[in-house]
């Protein structure tokens, strides 16, 4: 015959709160992340049914295309800057419009430009101004001309 006890049971302590972790998500895995999964994944595998030779060949070749269109960027990159810097060295001796973050245009002659840490920049006279806040260029006119030799 089972024993039924009368008295209340000890109230069992509350867990503590576990300590909750921030997980932040990547929007795209990087060739590190890729090599880190492979690596654990070749490193946990079951060693009486190792990955077969396909899925093998075939993560393989997804490295391989990861590495392919990273180096692919990186070349497109290099050749949009050498690009923009051609565009903005076309503009030299030219008249350039340009606008402020205010808004404000200010029109002179481009008499140099610069590639900086602030990225490309021309310079108009004493100031610098950044390539991407033209909006007008034109041949330079002589009432340009003339102000910039006296100034």
């Amino acid at each position: 015959m089972p024993i039924i006890s009368t008295t209340p049971a000890p109230a069992a302590a509350a867990p503590a709160a576990a300590p909750t972790a921030t997980r932040t998500t990547k929007q795209s895995m990087t060739q590190q992340d890729f090599l880190k999964l492979l690596t654990m994944q070749l490193k946990n595998q079951d060693p009486m049914k190792p990955m077969d030779d396909n899925s093998f060949v075939t993560t393989m070749a997804q490295f391989t295309g990861l590495e392919q269109s990273s180096q692919m960027i990186t070349s497109l990159k290099g050749m949009g800057d050498a690009n923009k810097m051609m565009a903005a060295s076309s503009m030299i001796g030219r008249e350039v419009t340009v606008r402020d973050y205010t808004g404000a245009e200010t029109t002179g002659i481009v008499d140099a430009v610069e590639n900086s840490s602030a990225g490309l920049q021309l310079r108009m006279g004493p100031s610098l101004f950044s390539f991407d806040s033209v909006t007008r260029v034109a041949p330079t006119s002589a009432k340009a001309l003339s102000a910039n030799v006296s100034a």
